[in-house]
């Protein structure tokens, strides 16, 4: 994608326009859709999938999650690590330890493709701290 085709206008209010203005409210329905990822991993299990679709629904449903977490989740980039709302990591976090009991080595490997995506996330949202600062 080229950053030319991205308007800037429009993209900017999506993230109000899912979760509203209001930042308690806001938290509140990150928290929820997290809880609602968190039942979907765990209720994945009894649709008795093939392994290979099975391993592509627990890669959507834990990159959600991080992608959650890096967007609505950090509450301070200016720190040597941001900071994050437990509330929203929390089901993050349970989340790995179902796809491990659940999934085996799918839930593994799945789990450290959204652990990636999550830490190289934080990893470019402090360079980018970094360049704003300099």
């Amino acid at each position: 994608m080229h950053t030319q085709n991205v308007n800037v206008k429009t993209a900017a209010p999506e993230s109000s326009e899912r979760w509203g203005a209001d930042p308690e409210k806001r938290l509140a329905r990150v928290i929820a859709e997290q809880k609602l990822y968190l039942h979907e991993l765990c209720g994945l299990w009894n649709l008795q999938l093939e392994q290979s679709d099975e391993g592509e629904e627990l890669c959507r449903i834990l990159s959600a999650m991080a992608k959650n977490v890096l967007n609505n989740g950090v509450t301070c980039w200016h720190r040597s690590y941001p900071l994050i709302a437990f509330s929203v990591a929390q089901p993050w976090l349970q989340a790995k330890a179902h796809a491990l009991r659940l999934y085996g080595i799918t839930g593994r490997t799945a789990w450290e493709y959204a652990h990636k995506e999550l830490k190289d996330g934080i990893t470019y949202g402090q360079d980018m701290r970094q360049k704003d600062m300099c």
